[in-house]
């Protein structure tokens, strides 16, 4: 082995014990069987030989017992202090019966288990992998001869499902196709620490295997340490994640021929050497086209011209990171880039963080009719049996004979659609606009609600770029300027019917628009005056102008007992709480008009409370059952 070789062998090795988390805050190091808060399930009067035999060697179902009563959530703390009392022998029936026995009542069991449920499926879904187990056998531990501290961790562990019976809602335990596990971690730990090695891993599940056996080599493994013990029949349902532990396992260069890693280019290369920046396939604005011929490109879904590039620099051997945000088409162009590969004759390893990822590009490959190329190692149904199965369906599909396309056909389809895409952006004689940048101005203006325009053609061949901003430039200057003296209504010119005043009428107009002018301004005088002493702004259009005369006229002929009240409500005019006041007011005025013909003057001062009970009768009585409303 080389310098580079060693490097690398001794980075994959500092890689892989990172993988192992031997702390007591793992659950696989200490579990405090004690807490009964906890997301897991603690088994009681069981023997883990008899759960095995019925779970894992039968493949039957049990089911779970309360054997306590529902204490109040208040009371826990109390139970958890209460003195232990010494129980019963367990009769050998409760033993070898198909009951798991918890020390829980009937409604902490069921909502226990509704949620270990959702959680052992949501992790699933999310991750792909099991993480829910039947852990069998504990050992007690001390991290030294001198400390009070006891440990407890799991020894074995049964990978199980909790299926919910139709019946009741009740869950059952089913063991899964998945192999029993030992428990890595603590053989890492008990290794470092003490000395002590615990039983192979290749002895588990040989034939005639029991837990109990298993257990009595462990109790042998650790005779020599004071103070540890062995529960073999302690059992507990939780959440145990093994995900980095496998892989750790995997990694492990005695599991692989001899130089499988540490001559592996693109280990190194991710690793520890990097990879050298070759060049790019396609040079900057090259066209695809020029390069690809049609046939050649193997593509199952849509594909633009960036993720055409991806597929082709993957094909080519290139080795790349592609980033996008969601929505971008990376499950795309990875679909394509495996379908290439298989066309290609060459292996790909999809791996993923999250299960949608890896369900959506499989699930794509399976829509193009390739699910046949596809092998499932990290999903809900990914047992033994079903990738044996897989394997078998693989190697007996026969690959249908494609007559394989016409390149000539495809080059002239390609070659037509290009010269249109070429038409729609090349600049028309000397305007510089393309077809494709009109039909977008177009489109544009009619989003805002613009109305086309006919005949666009008359007065705008001969415009250029420059023409065209220069016009565009009065017009807005025609659209300020008509801003400022307004428009059609509002214009003061607006009823002026003579466009051919001779000189002589000019001057004439000086004497009739004179007075007006002056009485204009007076107006103006006299409304700013009135305004001032309303405590108002100033009238700037004839409109406000109007509205101040009304309130006026309105404070002439006040209603009764409101000339007390003008001074104050001029001086409190700005408040929001007076405006509200008034627009009820108004409201008001406005629905008594409404009705007032229907009511006689009476019956606005009228206490309805008392007829509101002969009413509440009259509804109900036999006249109005009988004839309608009463």
């Amino acid at each position: 082995m080389d310098g580079d070789g060693k490097a690398l062998s001794r980075e994959l090795q500092g890689l892989r014990q990172r993988l192992l988390d031997t702390g007591t805050r793992n659950r696989l190091i200490h579990v405090n069987r004690d807490n009964k808060r906890a997301n897991c399930l603690n088994i009681v009067n069981e023997e883990s030989d008899h759960i095995h035999r019925i779970l894992r060697v039968e493949g039957r179902k049990m089911r779970f017992k309360a054997i306590e009563e529902d204490a109040a959530e208040e009371q826990d703390e109390l139970l958890l202090a209460a003195p232990e009392v010494e129980e019963a022998p367990v009769s050998q029936e409760r033993l070898t019966d198909r009951f798991l026995e918890t020390k829980l009542g009937p409604e902490q069991l069921a909502r226990r288990l509704l949620k270990m449920s959702g959680a052992a499926r949501t992790a699933e879904e999310e991750q792909g992998v099991n993480v829910l187990y039947l852990a069998l056998g504990f050992l007690q531990w001390k991290e030294s001869a001198s400390s009070d501290m006891i440990r407890e961790a799991p020894l074995l562990l049964l990978p199980v499902d909790l299926v919910r019976e139709k019946r009741g809602s009740t869950f059952s335990v089913l063991g899964r196709d998945d192999d029993v596990t030992a428990n890595l971690p603590l053989a890492k730990r008990l290794s470092a620490d003490f000395g002590v090695i615990l039983p192979g891993l290749d002895e588990i599940e040989a034939e005639g295997w029991t837990p109990s056996a298993y257990f009595e080599e462990v109790r042998a493994a650790v005779s020599g340490q004071p103070g540890w013990a062995l529960d073999e029949n302690g059992m507990q349902m939780g959440f145990f994640s093994f995900a980095k532990h496998l892989m750790h396992r995997d990694l492990d260069p005695e599991n692989w021929p001899e130089g499988t890693f540490s001559d592996n280019p693109l280990l190194g290369g991710l690793l520890t050497e990097g990879f050298p920046e070759g060049a790019a396939l396609f040079a900057p604005g090259e066209r695809l086209d020029a390069r690809l011929d049609p046939k050649d490109i193997i593509q199952v879904v849509d594909a633009d011209s960036s993720q055409t590039r991806v597929i082709e620099e993957v094909r080519a051997g290139a080795s790349l990171v592609v980033q996008g945000p969601p929505g971008t088409g990376k499950s795309q162009t990875i679909t394509n880039i495996i379908a290439a590969a298989a066309h290609d004759g060459k292996r790909v390893l999809f791996v993923a963080e999250k299960m949608a990822a890896l369900s959506v590009v499989h699930d794509r490959l399976e829509k193009t009719g390739l699910g046949a190329i596809c092998l499932e190692l990290h999903s809900r149904q990914a047992n033994k049996k079903s990738v044996l199965h897989e394997i078998d369906r693989t190697l007996r599909a026969r690959p249908g004979q494609s007559e394989g396309a016409d390149g000539q056909e495809l080059r002239g389809v390609r070659d037509r659609l290009n010269e249109i895409c070429d038409l729609l952006h090349s600049p028309l004689g000397h305007t510089g606009d393309t077809p494709y940048g009109a039909l977008a101005e177009i489109i544009r203006f009619t989003g805002r609600g613009t109305r086309p325009l006919q005949n666009l053609q008359e007065g705008f061949e001969g415009l250029d770029g420059d023409a065209r901003a220069a016009a565009l430039d009065a017009i807005n200057r025609y659209a300020e300027a008509r801003e400022g003296v307004g428009g059609g209504e509002s214009h003061p010119f607006r009823h002026a019917g003579r466009h051919d005043l001779q000189p002589i009428d000019l001057s004439r107009l000086d004497a009739d628009i004179a007075p007006a002018a002056a009485a204009l301004s007076r107006l103006d005088e006299r409304a700013g005056e009135i305004a001032a002493l309303a405590r108002r702004v100033p009238p700037q259009r004839f409109a406000e102008a109007d509205a101040l005369a009304a309130a006026l006229d309105l404070l002439a002929a006040p209603p009764e007992g409101l000339e007390e009240l003008a001074e104050t409500l001029l001086e409190a005019s700005d408040s929001a709480r007076l405006s509200e006041a008034l627009d009820a007011g108004a409201h008001w005025a406005e629905a008594h008009r409404g009705v007032e013909a229907r009511f006689v003057h009476a019956a606005w001062s009228a206490e309805a409370e008392r007829i509101h009970q002969a009413l509440a009768r009259g509804r109900a009585s036999w006249w109005s059952r009988t004839f309608g409303g009463f």
